[in-house]
């Protein structure tokens, strides 16, 4: 049996005792949230802002939000403009554009279109560039960075810059960064890397610049 979760829709105001029977809060319009949340599902659609940390299983915001404080999400859907203080959501996907101000952790993160970012800590990281995004630090397991087919900006305009990459299986393109580190590196076209260190394996596409190249011996 399906079960619909007790659901609240606000429209707009600032919101500081939200009643715990709800599960489900739905914003659909210019809403301020000032105490922490814990739910079932959020869904946002308008002007929204949390000021306190916020626990839910799923959360989507097709509007522009902003988490003030940290977050802990199973599912993070984002189709509008997402800014996040720190976190760690278990699965992101991201089509609008979406800054984490501090650190962001989590397994899966999937994004076509922007991301700004100081760092990234994942699992699996999939990135569609349409626009110009931004990542301090990006670690994890697997990296695929690729632009973004669908949409008309010139491809200069679709690149990610960042300091550090870092993980095991990386395949970059349209990326510059000032470190890459990896087991098996794949540098596509138009990538711009200052120093590339890789203990397994390597290739430069004929568009890339690597400046320096380093083996690691595996410990």
């Amino acid at each position: 049996m399906f079960q619909k979760l007790r659901t609240l829709t606000l429209t707009n105001g600032s919101i500081k005792n939200l009643d715990a029977e709800y599960e489900q809060l739905n914003i659909r319009g210019a809403v301020s949230i000032h105490q922490e949340v814990h739910l079932k599902k959020v869904s946002t659609h308008g002007h929204s802002s949390f000021y306190f940390p916020v626990t839910t299983q799923t959360f989507n915001s097709t509007g522009s939000c902003t988490l003030k404080d940290y977050c802990e999400m199973d599912e993070l859907t984002n189709a509008g403009n997402l800014k996040i203080r720190t976190g760690r959501v278990r699965k992101i996907h991201s089509t609008g554009k979406l800054v984490v101000e501090e650190k962001m952790q989590c397994q899966l993160f999937e994004a076509i279109g922007i991301v700004k970012a100081v760092e990234i800590q994942a699992t699996d990281v999939h990135l569609k560039l349409s626009g110009e995004s931004e990542i301090g630090r990006l670690m994890a397991e697997t990296i695929l960075i690729e632009k973004d087919k669908v949409t008309l900006l010139p491809l200069f305009k679709k690149k990610l810059s960042c300091q550090t990459i870092n993980g095991r299986h990386l395949q970059l393109s349209y990326t510059k960064a000032e470190v890459v580190d990896g087991e098996v590196v794949v540098v596509g076209e138009n990538c711009q890397i200052e120093t590339l260190y890789y203990s397994d394996e390597y290739t430069i596409a004929p568009t890339a610049k690597v400046h320096h190249v380093i083996r690691r011996e595996k410990e």
